[in-house]
């Protein structure tokens, strides 16, 4: 990844598939239940659904119309939500957000259920023991994994929590998990149809915060061949390679060193605690997939863009030549917020101070 120039963008978002209806258009009612359903793209239902979505919808029951239509509806479809949260999974935590998390995943028949009065919705389970959900984080990624390199356990090492978001592929195959406890900087691939992790990294530390490294957020590129970390208290932007199988599958993830963008001043190598993969098997039995590849010394961890602007500078630093001087004044302390990529080969890199850098992926 390499600098260009910049503008401003912002978008992090795990979407669901859409759904719709056709029937009879008797009733403004049923008309304005179909329109908000989304009647783009028509999804016949069975006669018995039929019936409960006029009924419904001439008696005023708009939220039974809709559930009926969504969850009796012939055919493939439906969709899931996923959300994550950040609180720990286990007990005696004396700080919040600093072990384990939970998963949270209901499909679209629970909610229709929900919405068409019966019992709350279920959560799904991510484990082959568990009934239901809601996942715990330190089932999803067991805690005997193994730091390759050091052969450290999973469970052994620090600031494994904080579950900050779980972001799709452009296939909607895969999310990732962003675990973003400061200091951890853990990042994870999960499999959306089997709910298991497939893979696990941890980013680089760097000497850009004083914490060392977190996963705030991590988004795919739209075409679905790599992934771009945010390693906030790393101040580094970071890409882990994706190689998938004719079917998007993905079979290969390897985290890239090379191709790292250091946003913050100084880079200072020896401080550098290189990323790592894990190893293992997953809450299914299933191998971890994943690599640690390329060398920091082809990253671009420079102080300066290749307009020759300082990246990162506080203003007390008299010293800087005017030339050297970002446009706008003062940066003093680029902390990514979210690398939004484009259909351009470009990612947005917000900044939690202000800013924003565009990187060419």
């Amino acid at each position: 990844m390499r600098f260009t120039t910049a503008t401003v963008a912002i978008a992090a978002l795990l979407s669901a598939a859409s759904t719709s209806v056709v029937a009879d258009d008797s009733s403004a009612s049923v008309r304005a239940i179909r329109r908000r359903i989304n009647s783009s793209k028509a999804l016949k239902l069975n006669a018995q659904a039929q019936d409960i979505f006029q009924n419904s919808a001439a008696e005023g029951k708009d939220e039974v119309a809709e559930a009926a239509a969504m969850k009796m509806k012939k055919g493939k479809g439906g969709y899931e939500v996923w959300g994550s949260d950040q609180s720990n999974s286990v007990a005696g935590e004396t700080s919040a957000g600093v072990k384990g998390s939970f998963l949270w995943i209901w499909d679209s028949k629970s909610i229709a259920d929900q919405l068409a009065g019966g019992a709350d919705a279920s959560p799904l389970s991510c484990t082959p023991n568990d009934a239901v959900g809601p996942c715990d984080l330190l089932d999803i990624f067991p805690q005997d994994l193994e730091e390759v390199g050091s052969g450290a356990a999973l469970g052994s090492l620090p600031a494994f929590g904080r579950l900050h978001g779980v972001i799709k592929d452009p296939s909607n195959l895969y999310v990732t998990a962003n675990i973003f406890t400061p200091a951890g900087g853990y990042v994870g691939v999960i499999d959306t149809k089997t709910k298991e992790a497939i893979a696990l990294f941890r980013v680089t530390k760097t000497n850009g915060n004083a914490s060392g490294r977190s996963v705030h957020m991590s988004i795919w590129s739209t075409d679905g061949s790599a992934i771009l970390v945010d390693n906030l208290h790393g101040k580094m932007i970071e890409r882990i390679d994706v190689t998938r199988d004719k079917k998007g599958k993905i079979i290969d993830l390897v985290f890239n060193k090379s191709a790292g963008v250091y946003l913050g001043k100084d880079f200072n190598s020896a401080a550098v605690e290189e990323a790592t993969a894990f190893s293992g098997n997953n809450a299914f039995g299933n191998p971890l997939i994943g690599s640690v590849d390329g060398s920091y010394a082809d990253a671009d961890t420079g102080n300066l863009t290749p307009a020759g602007k300082r990246k990162e500078w506080d203003c007390s630093d008299v010293s800087i030549p005017d030339g050297e001087k970002p446009l706008g004044g003062c940066r003093p302390n680029n902390l990514p917020i979210c690398p939004i990529t484009s259909t351009k080969n470009n990612a947005y890199v917000t900044l939690g101070g202000g800013g924003l850098f565009v990187l060419k992926l």
